[in-house]
């Protein structure tokens, strides 16, 4: 049955592949390279070229947000001290090839959970990693909260452990109501766990120079999956997040982003350049 799923290339679903083949200049080397060279981006060389016309730092803004994902789990990730790793909307995104590549001493279990393109990507991830890696993928709708914590704990997830939950590039398609919902299975009487995601602001906190662009990327990708998609500014991020009892540890903007890895801004001068923020709380 593997061989039959991988006889050719994996094509990647259009939204999946307009991240993917942005980020793909940071998966060059390593597992994540060999991953990549098993995907098939089809037409999507159309889509993309689209997108960077829109907005020529759409890429950018893509690759630092990942960038920073990876510069956070420097700070949560400790060796010698595993924690479960739990990517809801994992996608065919590489991120849990990364982190069993460099903090493989510090995870003693990653989940990966997506409604699609589960038992390919774990016959993929076959073909990549030595037997025995405790890495598990569950084909489930995150926001089918009544059943989630179920199929997790098949998995093996256990709730009163430590988890580290990485909710990169979901919350934009989802309402509040099923935000609050999915966060509800992580909560822990102590706040053990932390969840790192990033939002996209509204308008009224985007320069007044850079919202027509914004409006013109907003509009086009939102016809391109052919619904709405949700914007927070931090206030409303604070009050979510408050509704969960959760502890903000963290948020950034993708000027302070572009500064911590770059020690300099060249592109993003100012609050709301970049569109997007990143947050970390405990849950």
């Amino acid at each position: 049955m593997e061989e039959e799923l991988l006889d050719h290339k994996l094509k990647v679903a259009p939204t999946s592949a307009m991240v993917l083949l942005q980020a793909q200049p940071l998966y060059q080397a390593g597992l994540a390279g060999e991953y990549f060279s098993l995907l098939d981006f089809g037409d999507v060389q159309d889509i993309s070229a689209k997108l960077n016309q829109t907005w020529q730092h759409y890429g950018t803004a893509l690759r630092y947000r990942k960038l920073f994902v990876r510069y956070l789990l420097e700070q949560y990730l400790q060796e010698g001290n595993p924690i479960q790793v739990c990517i809801p909307g994992a996608g065919l995104d590489p991120l849990s090839l990364y982190i069993l590549e460099h903090h493989r001493s510090a995870v003693s279990a990653v989940y990966e959970i997506d409604a699609a393109h589960m038992p390919v990507k774990s016959a993929l991830y076959n073909r990549l990693l030595p037997p025995g890696e405790p890495i598990h993928f569950i084909q489930a709708d995150i926001t089918d909260t009544l059943h989630l914590l179920e199929r997790l704990r098949d998995a093996g997830y256990s709730p009163e452990k430590p988890t580290l939950v990485i909710y990169e590039g979901v919350v934009h398609y989802v309402t509040d109501e099923l935000f609050l919902n999915t966060m509800q299975i992580f909560r822990t009487p102590n706040k053990t766990n932390v969840v790192l995601m990033d939002y996209k602001l509204p308008e009224d906190k985007i320069p007044p120079a850079s919202r027509p662009v914004y409006r013109a990327l907003v509009g086009y990708l939102e016809q391109f999956i052919g619904g709405a998609t949700y914007r927070y500014d931090r206030q409303q991020m604070f009050r979510l997040i408050g509704l969960l009892h959760g502890e903000v540890a963290g948020i950034d903007s993708l000027q302070d982003i572009e500064f911590k890895l770059n020690g300099r801004n060249e592109l993003f001068y100012e609050e709301g350049d970049g569109f997007l923020e990143m947050i970390a709380f405990y849950l």
